[in-house]
């Protein structure tokens, strides 16, 4: 079973939530709260796999409370849900911690499987915002190299890196690399692997969380 909890300060929703949930053999709320101030201890007391989080709640705001559930229960995956399409927030979320973003009205499906995702770590982000997503990855800047004596990436994987967190698909930057489509194909293969990512959604997460 998937043991999930709900921290959203609208009740019908959650009610809702819980009805659809239910309705899944592998999926079981263990508990809700309509206060951020209570997430982090409904994370240490029951440490779900999974936490549904709301951006934006009267008082104490879900940005402010990744941090210390993760603090309180480090194996929870946090998977924001939100009605926000402020890419700001988004990329505070994911900068934090959060392991996705799910909008509020996505079909239920498309919930469960969320939830599945990143239970299972992977990273989620809804198709409607992987596109502004990148572009505020773009707006930021790409990652930058580590420091250590021994560089995690090499000078030409750092390159790609930059370009895809650009939003460049695999044909741009062949072009502008002046290498083989199957060069770049390679070349990515060899940094999901290095970075232990899947594929370029997770690669922007982690650069965002960490420098490569």
């Amino acid at each position: 079973m998937i043991r999930v909890a709900i921290v959203d300060d609208h009740t019908m929703l959650r009610e809702g939530l819980r009805k659809v949930l239910a309705m899944e053999d592998d999926l079981e709320v263990i508990a809700d709260t309509d206060d951020a101030r209570e997430a982090a201890r409904i994370a240490k007391e029951n440490t779900p796999d999974v936490l549904l989080l709301d951006l934006r709640m009267p008082g104490t705001g879900g940005l402010e409370v990744i941090g210390p559930i993760h603090e309180a229960s480090p194996t929870t995956k946090v998977l924001i849900l939100t009605a926000s399409d402020d890419r700001r927030d988004h990329v505070a979320a994911l900068t934090q911690g959060a392991r996705g973003i799910i909008m509020k009205d996505s079909a239920a499906e498309t919930l469960v499987t969320a939830i599945r995702a990143v239970h299972s770590g992977q990273a989620w982000v809804d198709r409607d915002i992987t596109g502004t997503l990148l572009e505020e990855l773009a707006h930021r800047g790409g990652p930058e190299q580590g420091a250590s004596d021994k560089p995690l990436l090499t000078a030409r994987e750092s390159e790609i890196v930059d370009l895809v967190i650009s939003g460049c698909r695999n044909r741009e930057i062949s072009e502008r690399l002046t290498i083989s489509e199957k060069t770049v194909k390679a070349h990515l293969s060899n940094i999901f692997a290095k970075l232990g990512v899947r594929d370029r959604l997770e690669l922007a997460i982690y650069a965002l969380n960490r420098k490569v």
